[in-house]
């Protein structure tokens, strides 16, 4: 197997086993087993599990902006926050596990990998006032705005994928983007 096809195998085992465990709780056994690779085989492809962790945490910021951006891209600049918007809750819609680990760890400063998660959170959120400044030109949008919208799509979507999933999308896109 291609050890980059290993490596993915790896991180969404991690993600899996995180999402019931939480990473604290998570162990390079429970992964190893997970992935159907052998103990070795992590600490091969990751020095540690915090470093598994930081890429994990990394790769799933960088999905979210990738999509950000595809979603951007050839949108009018007034219809953007609601094509970003919707592409955000796609995305977290695809991988729920992912998306709780990052909800719960986007706030936790005590982690060694808070500072690639700083960087990773402030690329989101430097997308989200991009966005907002082009569909405001001349309102005063900081990047405290982009962090509340991506905090308010977050928190939507956690609520409606775990309590709510019947909900079409657009109705959670229009009670989040009321006022937008």
């Amino acid at each position: 197997m291609a050890r980059g096809n290993t490596k993915r195998l790896i991180t969404e085992a991690a993600v899996q086993v995180a999402a019931q465990h939480g990473i604290s709780g998570a162990s390079m056994d429970q992964i190893a087993e997970a992935a159907g690779v052998a103990k070795g085989s992590l600490y091969y492809n990751f020095a540690s599990k915090d470093a598994l962790f930081e890429e994990v945490i990394r790769d799933g910021f960088g999905r979210l902006a990738e999509a950000i951006d595809a979603a951007r891209e050839g949108a009018e600049p007034t219809a953007a926050p609601r094509a970003v918007a919707a592409a955000t809750l796609e995305t977290l819609r695809g991988n729920l596990d992912l998306a709780k680990l990052m909800a719960s760890e986007v706030f936790r400063t005590d982690r060694p990998w808070a500072g690639a998660m700083e960087l990773a959170r402030s690329s989101v959120v430097v997308r989200f006032s991009d966005v907002l400044r082009a569909a405001r030109p001349g309102a005063e949008i900081t990047e405290t705005a982009g962090a509340a919208f991506f905090g308010a799509l977050a928190g939507a979507c956690l609520d409606w994928l775990l309590f709510r999933p019947d909900q079409p999308v657009d109705q959670v896109l229009d009670q989040v983007l009321f006022g937008i």
